[in-house]
């Protein structure tokens, strides 16, 4: 009877050392993402630019152009749109955001002209921008007092021989095909990390990533953006993705 108690208190010992480091991962590891915007598209209206104190949407304030939204898509047909979502990004906030877009003309003046993100806008002077040129480069820029940055750490993301032939302008992003777009921005250590991410219909891809450590514009609003294109979206939301930066499972590099 005492073995058996001994075996019985050396069993338990064992046990509590080995649960013990899975106990503590799981007590460490980040917390799940919580979606803070999503279903921005699912009520049909139209929607037209106003000053931010007149935007009445539950989801939306449409800075400049306008957008019909049917069927769970927005239809964006302006030379220029601007909409940030309602939601207020906090100073010290990671998150996420992502969007598929689908785009059936062209009709701008080059190669800088692009489809993507606003993020952590303060105002029309003070903001990021990220997405795709269409001279098919990567874009991450900044607005700070009105002055333009560079584009930072550009990469290539689509070739000429990827574009289907009908588009102008030496724009190479193909049309008529649902594109996905992410950006993870991670505030937390008092510098801005902006990484984007790319789906060509195969899974996310890892592009580029780029670090602002002088100029920081912390927290503010998010939105989409777009120059010269008739285009669809689909399927926009924002994450919060808590302490730690979080990476889109099966991502590669281009």
């Amino acid at each position: 009877m005492m073995r058996l108690e001994r075996l019985r208190g050396v069993w338990l010992v064992l046990s509590i050392g080995l649960s013990l480091p899975f106990f503590i991962a799981l007590s460490t590891a980040s917390a799940t993402p919580e979606v803070v915007v999503t279903n921005v598209f699912n009520q049909n209206r139209n929607l037209d630019s106003t000053g931010q104190e007149y935007a009445d949407d539950k989801f939306w304030w449409i800075n400049e152009g306008d957008i019909h939204i049917q069927n769970k898509m927005g239809h964006v047909q302006a030379e220029k749109f601007r909409a940030l979502a309602q939601y207020e990004i906090k100073d010290n906030q990671n998150y996420l955001a992502q969007v598929y877009f689908k785009y059936n003309n062209y009709n701008g003046n080059g190669g800088t002209d692009s489809i993507g993100f606003l993020y952590n806008y303060h105002d029309g002077e003070n903001k990021y921008s990220t997405g795709i040129r269409a001279d098919g480069y990567s874009e991450i820029k900044e607005k700070n007092d009105g002055k333009y940055s560079d584009n930072h750490n550009p990469k290539r993301v689509y070739l000429a021989d990827e574009n289907d032939g009908e588009s102008n302008n030496n724009n190479e992003i193909p049309s008529k095909r649902w594109i996905g777009l992410k950006i993870i921005v991670n505030q937390e250590h008092g510098y801005n990390n902006i990484k984007m991410y790319i789906d060509k219909g195969s899974g996310w891809t890892y592009v580029t990533e780029w670090t602002d450590n002088e100029d920081l514009m912390n927290g503010g609003l998010i939105g989409l953006r777009t120059d010269g294109y008739d285009v669809e979206f689909r399927d926009f939301e924002v994450m919060d993705i808590g302490g730690n930066s979080v990476t889109p499972l099966n991502s590669t590099k281009i």
